[in-house]
């Protein structure tokens, strides 16, 4: 089914970008270049200290569909919202700005979302990487219920990612990305897919996802990022609890481990807030005291006991995975250097 040209739905497309100069322009041009053109093209400069935020402008002067918010830096979740504030589309997409996507994605997509009449189109993905590109395996499947759906997004077996999807901009009326966490999308997706009413999948990828930026949030090892983590399985802990039993020991589970991880990873180098730190102490407690501790892994049990009776072995863990981390990188990079070679 095509989209009739005198009744084209406008599709916002949004997209946060901080620091991503070497990138921008190809994502930027993946974007004004879509064979569907009802566009509104809201680029958000977050205080990003390069050419970025010239780059947007450049590209607001030569099309009418672009318009550029410059603001100081607030994050990615603080920078979609910003978006989500302004858009005034029947639809809402959303693009990181050191990602790319297909030409005709929009096109397709919203004949998909029209036909179905859906409220949310997830579509597979492609990950590009120093080794090049490849489709993502993981579980964006046809065919499901809207139930099915809400099962496998609450287990993490179906994309918990944002920027894989289209959605009807009124899902995004009483929403908003949680500010001042990593893990954002992992936090928003459950409540999404559980306000709306209709949601379909295609196996088409339609987007180029960039594991290449190391600059990347995606790439950090931190217990932000970890406490991000936590966040976001709790918020799946608390949906299962009310609407999906079957999903709650799993949330659970991974909510547990988040919050060990963190307050382990905190033990080296200490980034969270006292806050973020008595959230994870007093969640684990109240575990604790319910008795859930069997399935969550004996290093996890280990850890958890060490967190109050012996934190030499946090920090020794905690030391342990940065510099596991910091080795994959330099790997990583040695292997990029000898394809150049």
């Amino acid at each position: 089914m095509k989209v009739e040209k005198s009744a084209q739905p406008l599709i916002s497309v949004i997209v946060p970008i901080y620091n991503v100069e070497r990138y921008l322009e190809k994502c930027l041009n993946s974007i004004v270049n879509q064979t569907y053109k009802n566009l509104e093209i809201i680029l958000i400069d977050d205080g990003s200290p390069d050419n970025c935020g010239n780059i947007c402008d450049e590209y607001a002067k030569k099309d009418k569909r672009v318009s550029v918010i410059h603001k100081s830096n607030g994050g990615l979740s603080d920078a979609r919202n910003a978006g989500l504030d302004i858009a005034s589309g029947e639809y809402i997409a959303f693009v990181d700005s050191d990602d790319y996507i297909d030409l005709q994605a929009y096109e397709e997509l919203l004949d998909i979302a029209l036909k179905e009449e859906a409220d949310i189109v997830t579509h597979a993905h492609y990950i590009v990487d120093n080794n090049g590109i490849k489709i993502s395996q993981q579980g964006n499947m046809n065919d499901l219920t809207i139930d099915e759906i809400r099962y496998l997004i609450l287990m993490d077996k179906y994309s918990n990612c944002v920027w894989d999807k289209l959605y009807k901009a009124d899902l995004f009326k009483n929403f908003r990305f949680c500010v001042g966490v990593y893990s954002e999308d992992l936090f928003i997706m459950p409540t999404l897919f559980f306000a709306t009413k209709s949601a379909v999948s295609t196996q088409k990828p339609y987007y180029y996802y960039n594991c290449t930026n190391q600059s990347s949030i995606m790439s950090s090892f931190s217990a932000k990022r970890k406490y991000g983590f936590f966040n976001g399985w709790t918020e799946h802990e608390r949906i299962a609890a009310l609407y999906c039993k079957e999903a709650f020991k799993w949330s659970q589970f991974r909510a547990i481990r988040s919050a060990v991880a963190s307050l382990v990873v905190n033990t080296h180098k200490q980034c969270l807030t006292q806050k973020e730190i008595e959230h994870c102490k007093s969640y684990l407690e109240t575990k604790h005291e319910d008795g859930v501790v069997a399935n969550i892994g004996i290093k996890y049990k280990i850890l958890w006991w060490s967190l109050d009776n012996c934190l030499l072995i946090c920090r020794l863990y905690g030391k342990f995975s940065f510099f596991l981390d910091k080795f994959r990188k330099s790997m990583k990079k040695r292997r990029k250097r000898k394809e150049y070679r």
